[in-house]
């Protein structure tokens, strides 16, 4: 009951014994519902929950991910590498602001509780994350203390059952990937030298913009990249030749004609050229970056308890 008072939706599942699922199958281990529309009947309301426990007392507790509970559960399986997975994702981003409630699998596995973002979160097995990582959001559903395990061991909170922690944005960003057009990218070979860095990252941010923008949107993005090209242009951080092809191949790649497309990119070249972006700007941009970085990786050094935890 303690679940729904927290406005999480739960449901009874089916749970092992020493003689197979209460299913009647020997050969099922479990955790499947019972009832006859699984997480779609799961509910807060106390009334059903206990009628639910009083016909079936031994059942497993499941609760539905989502929305409707304002959960999202990512599951780490030390079976397929899980515990190596999170912690690479979590020392890429510099660590946890704040450590998800967790509760320790009958399989001695983990789930880390993070609060729903209110956008679609799609359940997802290892693509999105990685080996062993899996989610469920929105039309999933995950085994709750104290419920069994075919193992013989029981689901439990490990620590306090806290109200789910909020989603890193890192952690948000893969679980919502943009869609990518079909377009081509266009390929790019520059040099590596800090400014250059900055600027080779401008040109082929800018043509990637040009190369994916949807049809409505081309001719602006076009003369919109040019323009910003052009600053960097003016200010010797790019070859106006270089840049003038790398457009020309950004906008042949999205369907423009080749008229349209080299007049926008002469007229959008001269006019950021006649206001060149000044070097100082970015050599100072590139150094704050820089420094985030480093700090970033000073953080992700720092022993996390999460990691500890999940690595035992």
């Amino acid at each position: 009951m303690s679940y729904a008072e927290r406005g999480w939706a739960v449901f009874p599942l089916h749970s092992p014994g020493p003689q197979g699922c209460s299913c009647g199958r020997s050969d099922c281990g479990g955790k499947h519902p019972r009832t006859a529309h699984g997480f779609h009947d799961a509910t807060t309301d106390p009334q059903a929950i206990e009628g639910w426990w009083s016909r079936w007392p031994g059942a497993g507790v499941g609760i539905r991910t989502g929305a409707s509970s304002g959960l999202v559960v990512v599951d780490v399986d030390p079976g397929h590498d899980g515990p190596a997975s999170f912690a690479a994702l979590v020392r890429e981003h510099g660590g946890l602001r704040q450590p998800p409630p967790r509760v320790r699998t009958g399989g001695n596995g983990w789930h880390l509780y993070f609060a729903h973002p209110s956008v679609t979160i799609r359940n997802d097995a290892g693509r999105r994350l990685g080996p062993g990582l899996d989610v469920r959001g929105d039309g999933g559903y995950v085994v709750a203390p104290p419920s069994g395990h075919p193992s013989g061991h029981h689901y439990r909170w490990v620590g306090a059952a806290n109200q789910p922690a909020p989603m890193p944005g890192w952690l948000l960003e893969r679980l919502t990937p943009v869609p990518v057009s079909p377009r081509r990218r266009v390929p790019l070979d520059l040099s590596t030298s800090r400014l250059s860095r900055y600027a080779s990252a401008a040109l082929r941010a800018e043509a990637d913009a040009v190369a994916l923008a949807p049809d409505r949107e081309r001719n602006d993005t076009l003369n919109r990249a040019a323009f910003n090209l052009g600053q960097l242009v003016g200010a010797d951080a790019l070859d106006h030749e270089v840049t003038r092809g790398t457009l020309e191949a950004a906008a042949e790649a999205a369907g423009l004609g080749q008229r349209e497309t080299l007049a926008s990119i002469a007229s959008g070249l001269r006019a950021g050229m006649e206001r060149p972006r000044a070097l100082t700007v970015l050599s100072q941009r590139s150094d704050h970056r820089l420094r985030t970085r480093t700090e970033a990786a000073a953080v992700s050094r720092q022993p996390d308890p999460v990691l500890r935890e999940l690595s035992r």
